[in-house]
């Protein structure tokens, strides 16, 4: 028997009728023309951690649910990981008027400042500035952009440590407003009259609780030929109400006192008790921070009886309910302390106080 021959199976092994050391030409060709495709198959992916804040009095604008799925669909992907080392800060808060504001850091692994931006929608929409915010984080994160870094802020004096690490001045709340008004009554006295009112507010960016001192003047019944009885109407109400943007609805509580008289009738009941309640609800609009005007209806809906009479006779009764509607201007007498455009930053390692 003849021994059998060595076989060299290393990689390195000749091919009779090929070059030692190369593959096929078309697996070569192959290889040079997908290179490029797959280096730019997988571009870099930005990560950052989101804090996103709403400062008192922006509490009705978007939560982080819509500046997230913004970015993600901006960005083709969501770059929101917990463990990233960049951290991006936000906070939504009101100006003056119906501005509001968003201010955004993004903070590298040694807590620095890197980048920062601040915005304003100026028409009381806090969506359009949430779309705003995405669209800048966007291009802050997206590294196929290549946008250099913000240049760093001109020296500024040093502030106190108290100043450094608070966030924007919060609204004083509440407000106080002062109002009067007037209204045309009808249903609860026997002709439609003219009512005056002042009115006294806390306010707060949703809900107010207001007093108010109503007045309807004198409204006369006749009685027969030449006699008239004179009959008008004292109250105070207690209304809270809930608003939202412009509109507002309300739940009123009046009390008072209805007085009638006569200079040739002998009228009974006088004074009488007045207790209503019912709906307000109506539209605010402001002329400018301190001053407002509103246009609302009541209904009233009355608890008490009363009737115009003398010892014999019911001359005048009012059905179970009427209403008004009125006209009233608002002066604010403390304005809100606005966030100011610009905030000093946040030393390393300190969070501003919610």
């Amino acid at each position: 028997m003849s021994a059998a021959l060595p076989r060299n199976t290393g990689a390195g092994a000749a091919t009779p009728g090929r070059p030692r050391g190369r593959g096929p030409a078309w697996l070569v060709a192959a290889a040079a023309l997908l290179a490029p495709w797959r280096a730019g198959a997988a571009p870099p992916r930005a990560a950052v951690q989101l804090e996103y804040r709403r400062a008192p009095g922006a509490e009705r604008c978007p939560d982080e649910g819509l500046l997230r799925e913004e970015m993600a669909r901006q960005l083709g992907y969501d770059p929101v990981d917990p463990e990233a080392a960049l951290q991006a800060k936000t906070l939504v808060f009101r100006g003056p008027g119906r501005e509001v504001h968003a201010a955004m850091d993004l903070h590298d692994a040694e807590g620095s400042i890197t980048w920062s931006r601040h915005l304003v929608a100026y028409n009381d929409d806090c969506r359009e500035l949430v779309m705003n915010m995405a669209l800048s984080l966007r291009v802050a994160l997206d590294p196929s952009l290549n946008v250099p870094p913000a240049p760093a802020p001109l020296p500024e004096p040093a502030l106190p440590a108290e100043a450094a690490a608070s966030a924007p001045a919060q609204p004083a709340w509440p407000r106080i407003s002062v109002g009067l008004a007037g209204a045309a009554v009808f249903g609860s006295l026997p002709e439609t009259t003219v009512g005056t009112a002042l009115h006294v507010a806390l306010r707060y960016p949703s809900f107010s609780l207001g007093l108010e001192g109503h007045v309807q003047w004198p409204s006369r019944v006749q009685i027969d030929k030449g006699r008239f009885a004179s009959t008008w109407i004292a109250a105070a109400n207690a209304i809270p109400c809930s608003q939202l943007r412009r509109l507002f609805a309300c739940a009123f509580v009046s009390i008072g006192v209805v007085t009638s008289s006569s200079t040739n009738i002998e009228l009974v009941n006088t004074p009488s008790l007045w207790l209503t309640t019912g709906p307000r609800a109506g539209i605010e609009m402001p002329f400018s921070d301190r001053i407002s005007v509103q246009l609302y209806g009541d209904l009233v809906l009355r608890l008490t009886e009363f009737r115009i009479e003398d010892p014999s006779t019911v001359f005048w009764a009012p059905p179970a309910s009427g209403g008004l509607v009125g006209l009233r201007v608002d002066v604010h007498l403390s304005p809100r302390r606005e966030a100011p455009a610009r905030r000093a930053p946040l030393a390393r390692g300190t969070e501003a106080p919610h």
